[in-house]
């Protein structure tokens, strides 16, 4: 009788202590979520490292864990499209916010003045949170969800702390990204960063055309972009081959970085990335 007293008392305070859950689509909003609101909630990324999030589909398991969760943060990503309607009809108590809300947004492949520069998918680029200007917007948008969902909380003083480390962030990326020339290019295999190029002056190239692998002639485009514009390094994704961008790189003599949209820390992801860059392409 004492075991099973304990054993009722030890589930009635796990109910007790059980937490509502957000779900969110990318690890940075789960990051800045649990910046700002700290332990009030369980929060559950969709889209994590290693995954490609331009045609992610949910497990049964993480399905069962949006279909529990009372608010849904998106973020203006492809799958969302699909997926998101979808969680709401199983879940119609679960709330939507959309954390892009007032984030403009840019096809880069429309400005392009040049081969591969730049090039997206239809809906533009949609890496928004590589940014430090963007991710101002995405932390409002994460506090005024969060203060919906639960007026009474205390978040203000924690959200100033996560503008001010974004602040920091980005005073940070301007020292070390000013060592470079204005206008630097950068080639990368997945069109990720032209919003980060477009707040430091820089200019993405891009290996990767419209979503679809590069072909022999589109390669060798690059490579002669290599030669000539000088460039030192290319940048692989994980969460894609790294086939073409190995290629590239030997044929062009560019030393070969590695950068994920998806890690987090995401300050400390976006610091990693200009210093390498700074780095390698100063040598």
């Amino acid at each position: 009788m004492k075991r099973i007293l304990l054993v009722l008392l030890f589930l009635s305070l796990e109910i007790a202590c059980a937490r509502d859950v957000i779900a969110v689509s990318i690890p940075m909003q789960k990051e800045f979520v649990q910046k700002i609101a700290g332990d009030s909630y369980r929060v559950i990324s969709m889209v994590t490292q290693g995954v490609n999030p331009h045609d992610f589909e949910p497990k049964i398991s993480e399905i069962k864990e949006v279909n529990i969760a009372v608010a849904y943060l998106s973020i203006g990503i492809e799958f969302e499209e699909t997926w998101l309607p979808r969680f709401k009809n199983q879940n119609k108590a679960m709330r939507t916010f959309a954390t892009d809300k007032g984030v403009e947004k840019i096809n880069f492949a429309l400005e392009a003045h040049h081969a591969h520069a730049s090039h997206e998918h239809e809906h533009g680029d949609t890496h928004i949170w590589l940014s430090t200007k963007n991710a101002l917007k995405i932390a409002e948008n994460i506090y005024n969800a969060l203060m919906s969902l639960n007026p009474n909380a205390s978040y203000t003083e924690s959200y100033e702390r996560l503008i001010a480390e974004i602040a920091g962030i980005d005073k940070e990326l301007q020292e070390i990204l000013k060592k470079l020339p204005k206008h630097q290019k950068f080639v990368v295999f997945h069109p990720m960063l032209g919003y980060f190029a477009r707040d430091y002056h820089l200019e993405e190239i891009a290996i990767e055309v419209e979503g679809k692998s590069p072909k022999m002639k589109e390669m060798i485009e690059v490579i002669e972009t290599i030669k000539r514009e000088h460039l030192k390094v290319v940048f692989a994704q994980p969460e894609f081959s790294v086939k073409s961008a190995e290629f590239i790189s030997k044929e062009s003599g560019a030393k070969l970085g590695y950068f994920s949209p998806l890690q987090t820390p995401w300050g400390e992801n976006l610091l990693t990335f200009a210093k390498t860059l700074v780095e390698l392409q100063g040598d």
